[in-house]
């Protein structure tokens, strides 16, 4: 199972900081899925950026199902 944590704007919105969802693929097909599952996420997951493990990585990589998977929201700087 993956661990999927989620932080700042997407904790908010989801109501949780963590989940384990039942996944192994691509990082790419990961976003379509918690697209899916949490809808009210949508306008702000095709902006995010994916840590597996503590790096981060990019669309292509794959998901064995058991890693540690951070969802990272964009941050503006001022």
């Amino acid at each position: 199972m993956l661990k999927v944590m989620y932080f700042s704007v997407l904790r908010e919105k989801i109501g949780k900081s963590e989940e384990e969802i039942d996944f192994k693929g691509p990082v790419k097909k990961l976003r379509e899925v918690l697209k899916e599952k949490h809808p009210e996420i949508a306008d702000i997951i095709e902006r995010i950026r994916f840590a597996v493990n503590e790096e981060y990585v990019e669309e292509d990589y794959t998901l064995r199902g058991d890693e540690r998977v951070a969802l990272i929201p964009p941050v503006s700087g001022g």
